[in-house]
């Protein structure tokens, strides 16, 4: 009995001693230089929910929030994958799907636009921690281009019983609605996007970020006005978004040591 407790002490006490060799080693090499080649664990994927607004000449600078059933914050989703490709540079794309709509002129013209949007990204941390290894946060500057895919509406509302009224012009309804001025196919258009992000490591596979950007098209037709004639300013609109991430391969290379006393 005496020698199966020693037999156990000593078994113990040697996988103690692996566990924290192999645990200096993966700390030690949190900081050596990128290896070449495929590593799932440069990679982060994810998804989350934003807001969109109206960046044109054809909105006014208040958010409705009651008038009849018209919400101009309208949730937004998307989903993104990113590749980090060394300490301040990553590569990545997303898909967002969302929604635009503001009130104008005392709440008496609207617009609204459901779009799909496709980017290609780039992100530089500005402190030189893209993958949060040296620290648990990262600031990043984004830039990105891509393309959208949208349906809009220009309408005007009776503001006694709060509803559409009438449809002025309409873009991509396939002749759902009709109005003085229709295109029925949906527009497919350039967009870039230009952002900041905030990026906060909660665990070795997860992280959360805050983004905020905003994503100027080539297109005058998000707001649905067919009248409009000038091409300057085309539309664009501001979105912010709170994502959640999760590293791949258990995000080993963004792994935090704990800290020593």
């Amino acid at each position: 009995m005496k020698n199966k407790i020693i037999v156990m002490i000593i078994l113990s006490c040697f996988i103690e001693c692996m566990s924290l060799t192999s645990f200096g080693k993966s700390s030690a090499n949190l900081n050596a230089p990128r290896r070449g080649g495929f590593n799932i664990s440069d990679y982060r994927i994810g998804g989350g929910v934003g807001y969109g607004l109206y960046v044109t000449n054809q909105m006014d600078y208040s958010i409705t929030t009651k008038f009849g059933d018209y919400k101009e914050l309208i949730p937004s989703y998307f989903l993104s994958v990113n590749k980090q490709i060394n300490n301040s540079f990553e590569f990545g794309v997303e898909y967002r799907h969302g929604h635009l709509m503001t009130l104008k002129s005392d709440n008496m013209q609207g617009t609204s636009c459901d779009f799909n949007d496709a980017y290609a990204l780039f992100d530089y941390s500005l402190n030189h921690n893209v993958g949060m290894t040296s620290s648990k946060f990262t600031i990043n500057y984004q830039m990105g281009l891509g393309f959208t895919s949208f349906r809009s509406k220009y309408f005007l509302t009776n503001i006694i019983t709060e509803r559409e009224d009438k449809v002025v012009s309409s873009v991509g309804y396939e002749g759902q609605v009709i109005s003085g001025k229709d295109q029925k196919n949906k527009q497919l258009a350039l967009i870039g996007t230009l952002g900041l992000n905030l990026g906060y490591r909660l665990s070795r596979n997860v992280c959360i970020y805050w983004s905020n950007s905003i994503n100027m098209s080539t297109t005058n037709k998000m707001t649905g006005n067919l009248f409009k004639r000038s091409w300057l300013p085309p539309d664009n609109y501001f979105f912010s978004s709170l994502g959640v991430y999760f590293n791949l391969g258990g995000g080993k290379q963004g792994y935090l040591g704990c800290p020593r006393f």
